[in-house]
């Protein structure tokens, strides 16, 4: 179980830019689908998505590898995607 606290500052950051990218890619009319309560409900479950595979990867080595690789580049993608919404011109 301690491998899975270290997943509790990450995996919200994860949790928040996953959502995040999600809100921005699903829009409908130029407004996002997901809002409002369903903005938790969805947090919620990427949340438990991540926890299920902390949990995978901490019986299962190999798995654990492909997470990581998998983890990182998600994440430096989505730091990226938000780095340039940043710094773009509006």
């Amino acid at each position: 179980m301690t491998e899975f606290t270290l997943w509790g500052l990450g995996g919200a950051i994860i949790t928040g830019l996953v959502l995040e990218f999600v809100k921005r890619i699903w829009v409908k009319d130029g407004e996002p689908v997901i809002k409002d309560r369903w903005a938790v409900v969805a947090a919620v479950v990427v949340g438990v998505v991540l926890s299920i595979a902390a949990y995978i990867a901490s019986i299962s080595p190999d798995f654990s590898t492909w997470l990581e690789v998998i983890g990182a580049g998600v994440m430096a993608g989505l730091t990226a995607c938000g780095l340039y919404s940043v710094t773009k011109a509006r």
